[in-house]
């Protein structure tokens, strides 16, 4: 068994069974610096504590979670797109890991809503219906405008300073398309609704935005959206500053339900289809798509 990160330019431990004398490291174990001894002794005397058995599973469960961590930035961050099919043997080509790591990281992202699986089909990242986008939106407008009362009756001074900050990275990243962009306008609207002091509502929130992020990231490739977005990201931070409720709660509503009524016209063949046949608005128009190309993700 092999701990490292799938990187053969990086040190990678190998776990060996010996009849008499329980684990070992292997003499060929490349180690570049003393931190990997370092973490090696810290693996080695966990081993002797717990057993074998416990110690490879739990290895595998740090495995798993840092390939579906990948994955699932992949899949947030339109890399990965909606219908496309996820290989077992690529993924495990992939990320230098086991079958059965592959398989309880999609596990995990199944279990989050970004993939499906279907008998003879395996895997592949998910999309969502008219009817499933309805709901999940009204749920979204109904919990995000209640935090963002909550928001407003807890927010600290440091706190709106922050927003500011980021509001300002934010801008920065959306005017030159970069790839953070997306992660960007996450960690904004995180940040707001972290100061609602509700723990539960931030992760039904987490989970809910998760779900639909298909109808956001699409959202992205309309004309003019980018700038459209900046403004009312701009009025929200106003809207807290100033403590108004009434107009908070509007402006949330609007922000999201902007990106449902966009993507609920594409399903319908309505409007804005653009040229990229990977991408899901092709796919919603009724035509056959070819399976888009394996990415390197890693």
């Amino acid at each position: 068994m092999e701990i490292g990160s799938g990187d053969p330019s990086r040190e990678k431990i190998t776990l060996r069974h010996f009849p008499a004398g329980g684990l070992w490291t292997n003499a060929s174990c490349i180690m570049k610096n003393r931190l990997t001894c370092t973490a090696w002794n810290c693996i080695h005397n966990c081993i002797l504590k717990i057993g074998t058995g416990t110690a490879i599973a739990v290895i595998s469960a740090v495995q798993s979670t840092r390939v579906m961590q990948k994955m699932e930035a992949a899949i947030l961050s339109g890399v990965l797109k909606p219908r496309e099919r996820l290989v077992e043997m690529e993924l495990i080509s992939r990320y230098g890991v086991s079958r059965t790591v592959i398989r309880e990281a999609l596990k995990r992202l199944e279990a989050r809503g970004l993939i499906r699986t279907a008998p003879f089909r395996g895997a592949t990242v998910a999309d969502l219906t008219v009817e499933e986008v309805e709901e999940l939106y009204f749920a979204r407008v109904a919990i995000e405008k209640t935090a963002a009362g909550l928001v407003l009756k807890h927010i600290r001074p440091e706190e709106i300073q922050r927003l500011k900050v980021l509001l300002r990275e934010l801008e920065s990243h959306l005017r030159r398309k970069t790839p953070q962009m997306i992660e960007k306008d996450l960690e904004f609207h995180r940040t707001v609704y972290q100061a609602c002091r509700n723990r539960y509502l931030c992760e039904i929130i987490d989970f809910l935005r998760t779900k639909a992020h298909i109808v956001g990231y699409n959202a992205w490739s309309l004309p003019q959206r980018i700038e459209q977005s900046i403004l009312e990201h701009r009025e929200i931070l106003r809207a807290i500053e100033e403590r108004d409720r009434a107009r908070l709660e509007r402006l949330v509503m609007e922000h999201i339900t902007f990106s449902k009524r966009s993507y609920q016209a594409q399903l319908k063949g309505l409007d804005h289809r653009p040229s990229d046949t990977g991408s899901p608005f092709s796919m919603m128009a009724g035509k056959k798509v070819r399976p888009a190309k394996p990415r390197n993700i890693i």
